[in-house]
């Protein structure tokens, strides 16, 4: 039986999947979720060289981004994720943000499977802070309409970094297999 909670707070360190990567970038994330279904992630991308090389989209601007659209296949460049889980149930949610504002939310009812469109009433509110060397996303969402109340969710939190030709950089609080996997439920954070 999943338990009732009032708030749960994280920070986390990602780590890349490439190990390499950690000299050149550090990727921290967080979440605030309260009892009411008010959901806050915040993202910073740090890199010493400069961010020059990522690839995000575009217009661009800091601040809150009025213009952000629901769209599919932001995974394909660099993007802000996190993936809520039922404790107890193989039901989980993908929330993905990009730096211009875009969004969506999929609902899964297992592993890969059962993919759809989550409805979300009010885009998430989504703010960007930008300097030479930090990329910095903070998102806010109303999961009230969906998420079951009071139900505390196993959390993972994820980046994916375009790196122009150099690929794409997969971030996440684990990786527990051969290959790069946000989907994985060992990988998230139990409530």
């Amino acid at each position: 039986m999943p338990r009732p909670a009032a708030t749960l707070q994280q920070r986390i360190r990602l780590v890349p999947f490439e190990p390499s990567l950690a000299e050149k970038y550090q990727v921290n994330a967080s979440l605030s979720w309260l009892i009411s279904g008010a959901l806050t992630l915040n993202f910073e991308v740090l890199s010493q060289d400069g961010l020059r090389e990522l690839v995000v989209p575009q217009p661009l601007i800091d601040g809150e981004q009025h213009n952000g659209v629901r769209r599919d296949g932001l995974w394909t460049s660099t993007c802000f994720e996190a993936f809520l889980g039922l404790p107890g149930e193989s039901r989980y949610w993908e929330i993905n943000l990009a730096a211009n504002g875009d969004w969506a939310v999929y609902r899964f009812s297992d592993y890969r499977s059962g993919q759809a469109e989550q409805s979300q009433p009010d885009p998430p509110l989504v703010h960007l802070r930008r300097s030479q060397h930090q990329l910095g996303l903070e998102a806010s969402l109303d999961l009230s309409p969906w998420w079951p109340q009071g139900i505390c969710p196993d959390i993972a939190l994820t980046t994916v970094l375009d790196r122009g030709d150099k690929g794409l950089s997969y971030w996440a609080i684990s990786h527990p297999s051969d290959r790069a996997d946000f989907h994985q439920r060992s990988a998230f954070l139990k409530s």
